[in-house]
C-alpha cells in the first residue's frame, strides 16, 4: 500500500496550482487617494505600505531589503501616475517574480519555517473548507485564489500570512547552509503511511494526484496530506515539506 500511495504523491510535484500559493495574486491596494500622485516619493509609499500592516511586504524587507527598496520604486513609479489598478498589478506581479526567482532555495529551508509555511497553507484551507462549498475549495487548488471571487479581510489575512512564512522559509534557506535535497521516494512512501495512518484512502490519494474536480471530498483529502506531512520528523519530513512548498511557490 505505501508503494503504490507513494507512486501517487510523487505526481502531485508536477501539477501547476495543485497547493495554489496565494501570493502576488491579491494584495492590498498599496496607494490610492493621494491628492497629488505626481510628487509621490519611495518613502511616502514605503510608509504607506508599511502602515497596512502587509506581512509579506514586511517579511520582503527584513529578508530581501535590496528586492524590497526596488519593488517600492516601481509602485513608486507607477503611482505616480495615478492609476490604483495600476498600482494593484504592479505589487502583484513583482512578489510573484520574486517568489518564482526564489523558489529554488526552499529545498535548503529549515524544517521549521517549512513548516511554519505549510500550517499557513493549511490554515487558508481549512478556512475556505469552513466559509465556501466544495466546489469553490475544489476550484481554489486547481486555480489559486482566483476562484475566491469576493475574498474577504479574512482570506486577504490568511494570503498575506502565506506569502510572508514563505519569504521567511527563503530567507532562513538562504543562510542556513543546510543542503538541498528533494524528496526521494522513500521519503513519498513514509508520507504515504503517515497519511494511510491519518485515516487516508487510496481514493483520496488518486484524487489529490489527479486534483479531481469532482471529488467532493478533495480538500479534506489535501488538508490530510497537509497535516500528515506536517507530522512527518528529521530529515524525511523536511523533504517533503520543502519539496510540496517548491511546488506551491514556483507557478
Amino acid at each position: 500500500m505505501a508503494a503504490v500511495a507513494a507512486l501517487s504523491f510523487v505526481a502531485v510535484k508536477i501539477l501547476p496550482w495543485a497547493l495554489g500559493f496565494a501570493g502576488g495574486k491579491y494584495l492590498y491596494q498599496t496607494v490610492a487617494g493621494s491628492p497629488d500622485p505626481q510628487t509621490l516619493t519611495t518613502a511616502q509609499v514605503s510608509e504607506q505600505i508599511q502602515s497596512q500592516g502587509s506581512q509579506i511586504f514586511m517579511a520582503i524587507q527584513q529578508e530581501f531589503p535590496d528586492d524590497y527598496d526596488a519593488v517600492v520604486e516601481k509602485i513608486t513609479a507607477v503611482a505616480r501616475l495615478g492609476s490604483v489598478e495600476q498600482v494593484r498589478n504592479t505589487s502583484r506581479m513583482a512578489v510573484a517574480g520574486l517568489r518564482r526567482r526564489y523558489a529554488s532555495l526552499l529545498s535548503s529551508s529549515p524544517d521549521s519555517n517549512a513548516a511554519e509555511a505549510l500550517r499557513a497553507q493549511l490554515a487558508m484551507l481549512n478556512h475556505i473548507m469552513a466559509r465556501e462549498a466544495p466546489v469553490t475549495c475544489n476550484n481554489y487548488l486547481r486555480n489559486g485564489p482566483d476562484a475566491l471571487s469576493m475574498p474577504d479581510r479574512d482570506f486577504l489575512t490568511d494570503m498575506d500570512k502565506i506569502g510572508a512564512t514563505l519569504f521567511h522559509a527563503f530567507g532562513a534557506a538562504k543562510k542556513s547552509g543546510l543542503a538541498a535535497a528533494s524528496a526521494s521516494d522513500e521519503d513519498w512512501s513514509l508520507l504515504a503511511d503517515a497519511f494511510i495512518n491519518a485515516g487516508g484512502t487510496p481514493t483520496e490519494m488518486n484524487a489529490i494526484a489527479n486534483v479531481s474536480p469532482e471529488f467532493e471530498g478533495l480538500c479534506p483529502a489535501v488538508a490530510k496530506l497537509y497535516t500528515s506531512a506536517l507530522s512527518l520528523q528529521g530529515e524525511p519530513g523536511r523533504h517533503v515539506k520543502t519539496t510540496l512548498l517548491y511546488e506551491i511557490a514556483r507557478n
